[in-house]
């Protein structure tokens, strides 16, 4: 009898330093694994615009402005289109948020070439209809760059990002 209670305060006592043993191993793991996401949100990613993901915006030719006074700024992300166009567009939104950062700090907003943003929002697909005139052949400018804000090719569908901007300071 007493040997038999001695085997089993000696299993439960096994017992306790295997489940503490484990216990210690899924608190590493989960420690590595909040880091690994840490460090992953610091990374700028080319492959896809989900929501926290950073991605960095480069400006793009004038022909792609809303306007001949704006600025479009597209995402540096795989795939593109078939003509080698950005899929990912920054907002008006967004770059009106840029442009006013930028006369605060009394720079041109032409004078940027590229900008890192932390996606808020993406929007889309939103299709270009293939019956889409340019807007600088028709005789409806106005109603062509509503539908088309990026003069992109017919047919071709494309993602609008909201974005906060990361501007140097904050890259950390």
């Amino acid at each position: 009898m007493r040997r038999l209670g001695s085997d089993l305060c000696s299993s439960a006592r096994q017992a306790a330093h295997a489940n503490a043993r484990l216990g210690h191993s899924m608190a590493t793991e989960r420690e590595h694994l909040k880091a690994a996401l840490t460090q992953a949100q610091k990374r700028i990613s080319y492959l896809s615009a989900d929501v926290n993901a950073r991605l960095l915006f480069t400006a793009q030719p004038a022909k792609h402005a809303s306007s001949p006074s704006s600025v479009a700024f597209a995402a540096l992300m795989l795939p593109k289109m078939s003509n080698g166009l950005p899929t990912h567009w920054l907002s008006p939104e967004s770059v009106e948020s840029l442009r006013r950062w930028c006369e605060d700090e009394g720079m041109p907003l032409g004078a940027l070439r590229c900008v890192i943003g932390r996606v808020v929002h993406v929007a889309g697909p939103l299709t270009i209809p293939s019956r889409m005139v340019d807007a600088a052949d028709g005789p409806d400018s106005s109603s062509s760059n509503s539908a088309n804000p990026y003069r992109l090719p017919a047919g071709e569908q494309y993602f609008v990002v909201h974005a906060e901007m990361m501007l140097q300071h904050r890259w950390t």
